[in-house]
């Protein structure tokens, strides 16, 4: 791939529309930890798709943050919308729809886990809704009765030729009849419900309202439970040093090592951030300069003979690079980066020793040098990072194929050459979640 169909991929990410990311990343809400505190203050918006595996809360908007895993935790309330609590809830894990994990056969497997679940509805039925990868459950409770649990499912199921078919087996209205059925006008609703949030909440509701009259009122937070936050994008500057340990591709100099030496790198990144805001896809182009070794071939017309010369440079190094990279979240605004990625580099201002005298001088068509800076192996590079606001440390490692012969494998996976980066980045332009 060439470096300038990179760039203007590079380009294209960074034309992306941030639609739907102008939300406050913190908004006001509170919290109940565990002990039955109460705390006001501002909650980040994580915008969940699945149920929460951290919260950031803060007082205020100058106090610190504060990271929170869901077992410290009793409630989390967003006064905008969503409300979270931390319950044990039994999980279908065998419940799937992608193609891919589908089995033969409809198979349950039930299990209690503790989340903080998003609440739909709280009254005389309660109602959660729980995401794991791309199964939606709900699960229902009515007084004096367990909690019901409504899953998404998908299974294979062999017909009468013996061919396997992709069977619903998602059979939520014999469920709801049979949870509500001492109650005739909820029992009429489920028979002809759909299998969302509204759907399932409307017969709750006329449970509430036929049958269980003085139960109290129903409170619901559907028309606020809709994640609003999509793909965002951010870009910026990054410079630092770079270390290259090589060795010269040129046939005569197989094993040589060069350079050796520090280099100061400087160029461009973008992230093209998930909704999660935990996953970047992450690519930069960035410019430095290294030293190696080649070979001038030369012929001498009097005498009739080939000779090699060894010569040392130095050249431009572009490179490009794409990969996805793991935000975790540390207390205090912080995060801890980890990230893998593939790099494509391009050689600029190789200049070959100039001809002197009878001989015509020029790189030997062996000498890869002089195209080219290093194979990267097929492991990907990785990076460590730490990032707070605008600022990004990382260190990352690339490791490159050796010219020498031996064992393929180790070479193209492992190899003898590598490349090191200490950088630092800052993000140009506002937070795409906040408004400022």
């Amino acid at each position: 791939m060439r470096l300038s169909l990179l760039f203007l991929l590079f380009l294209s990410f960074s034309g992306l529309p941030a639609r739907s990311v102008r939300a406050q990343a913190f908004e006001p809400g509170f919290i109940v930890r565990a002990s039955g505190d109460t705390l006001r203050g501002e909650v980040e918006n994580g915008f969940w798709v699945a149920p929460p595996t951290f919260i950031r809360f803060r007082p205020t908007a100058t106090s610190p943050t504060e990271l929170l895993r869901p077992y410290q935790l009793r409630a989390v309330s967003l006064t905008g919308g969503r409300y979270f609590r931390y319950e044990a809830l039994p999980i279908d894990h065998a419940a799937v729809t992608q193609v891919q994990d589908l089995i033969e056969g409809n198979v349950y497997d039930i299990k209690t886990d503790s989340l903080l679940a998003e609440v739909l509805l709280t009254g005389p039925v309660e109602l959660r809704r729980v995401v794991q990868l791309t199964t939606v459950h709900y699960l229902l409770q009515r007084p004096g009765q367990p909690w019901l649990s409504l899953s998404e499912r998908q299974y294979l199921r062999r017909s009468a030729t013996g061919r396997l078919q992709i069977t619903d087996g998602n059979n939520y209205h014999a469920q709801l009849e049979l949870y509500f059925g001492d109650c005739p006008a909820a029992v009429a609703a489920a028979r002809t419900t759909p299998f969302t949030a509204a759907g399932l909440a409307a017969v709750a509701q006329t449970y509430a309202a036929s049958c269980a009259a003085g139960a109290g009122p129903v409170r619901s937070w559907l028309t606020l439970a809709k994640p609003r936050r999509q793909l965002a994008f951010q870009g910026g500057v990054l410079a630092g040093v770079r270390y290259h340990l090589l060795e010269s591709s040129a046939y005569a100099l197989v094993g040589e090592r060069t350079d050796g030496r520090l280099h100061p790198f400087g160029g461009f990144y973008a992230e093209l951030l998930q909704p999660n805001r935990t996953t970047a896809i992450y690519g930069e182009l960035t410019l430095t300069t290294f030293r190696n070794k080649g070979v001038v071939q030369d012929y001498n017309s009097t005498t009739g003979k080939y000779s090699s010369t060894p010569f040392s440079y130095q050249a431009l190094l572009g490179t490009a690079r794409i990969g996805i990279r793991y935000l975790a979240p540390l207390p205090h605004d912080q995060q801890l980066v980890l990230g893998l990625g593939f790099e494509r580099n391009i050689v600029w201002q190789f200049t070959p020793p100039a001809t002197t005298g009878n001989a015509s001088a020029r790189p030997g068509p062996e000498d890869r040098s002089a195209l080219t800076y290093a194979d990267p192996t097929l492991l990907p590079n990785l990076t460590l990072g730490w990032r707070r606001q605008r600022f990004t440390a990382t260190i990352d490692g690339q490791l490159y194929a050796s010219t020498e012969e031996g064992n393929w494998i180790t070479n193209k996976f492992l190899g003898d050459n590598l490349a090191a980066r200490l950088g630092l980045s800052y993000r140009l332009g506002r937070n795409p979640d906040r408004g400022r």
